[in-house]
């Protein structure tokens, strides 16, 4: 749990307010992105349990001497002490608590989970809390690495799961049980899907906004199964490869609605699959 600096330990970690003391805080979070500033620091967004995702400044971080750099690899769980600045705040210290060597270790694992990353910082605003958002992006990292996760999860399913449910945290959670024209029940095998609207439709209503798309009465079944277990349970199931394209298409456009724009390393995954289809 976060604390800030100086708080009792029970209390809620939070950022102090301009004027307040203590001028310095701790939390942990997960490093989503860093990038390059000035001649040797970096600018790094994390994601925190309880202040959201925040945009921070390492001073120094591109020396070989620094003592912070290497905690703040892209990826890593880390324990960070920051303090008050002007415009970013400024890590003054940063231990790593995980660092998912196994899947940085492996191409397709590291591409996956950097995915994940760009969804996250792209769909979260700056300085909202969103808890659930932390635990989830944690429990795949956790699941990509293959610590802590069940025998039975699948890299696809971990991402299928993680996408349908960063869109309910976003507010955009597909509309899987009634048609969104005229507000009937889905008949199983006489639906499609809508990404424009925001889930399904009756195969009979007339769609006047954006592309409509297939969707299997498998494919309904298993986002259906998403929408309502945690994610132990989710990511045992096994997607084909079919199926699976199926809902990563159909998510895919969802994403695209609300962000509106594709995530760069959506395709380099595609273009990964690509070179190992053309191996076999």
């Amino acid at each position: 749990m976060e604390q800030a600096a100086g708080s009792p330990p029970q209390g809620e970690a939070r950022r102090p307010g301009p004027g307040q003391r203590p001028r310095s805080y701790k939390t942990e979070a997960v490093v989503l992105r860093a990038f390059p500033v000035l001649e040797a620091d970096r600018l790094v967004t994390v994601l925190t349990p309880s202040l959201g995702k925040l945009k921070v400044t390492v001073r120094g971080a591109r020396r070989i001497t620094s003592r912070l750099g290497g905690h703040l690899d892209v990826l890593n769980r880390v324990s960070l002490t920051l303090a008050l600045g002007h415009r970013f705040d400024v890590v003054t210290g940063a231990e790593s608590a995980e660092s998912f060597a196994s899947l940085k270790g492996d191409l397709d694992r590291l591409a996956s989970a950097l995915y994940l990353s760009e969804l996250v910082d792209g769909l979260l605003p700056e300085a909202a809390p969103h808890p659930a958002v932390y635990d989830l992006l944690l429990a795949a990292l956790r699941a990509l690495d293959g610590a802590g996760a069940p025998e039975a999860a699948r890299l696809e399913t971990v991402l299928r799961y993680v996408e349908l449910r960063l869109l309910d945290d976003a507010g955009y959670m597909p509309e899987l049980q009634r048609c969104l024209v005229c507000g009937t029940e889905i008949e199983e095998g006489h639906h499609r899907y809508a990404p424009a609207l925001g889930g399904t439709v009756d195969e009979r209503c007339v769609v006047t906004a954006g592309r409509v798309l297939p969707l299997s009465v498998d494919a309904l079944k298993v986002l259906r199964h998403f929408a309502r277990t945690g994610f132990a349970e989710a990511t045992r199931l096994r997607l084909g490869e079919a199926l699976d394209a199926e809902i990563e298409g159909v998510l895919g456009f969802s994403l695209q609605h609300v962000l509106e724009r594709e995530m760069g390393t959506a395709g380099f995954i595609e273009h990964l699959r690509t070179l190992r289809r053309g191996s076999r």
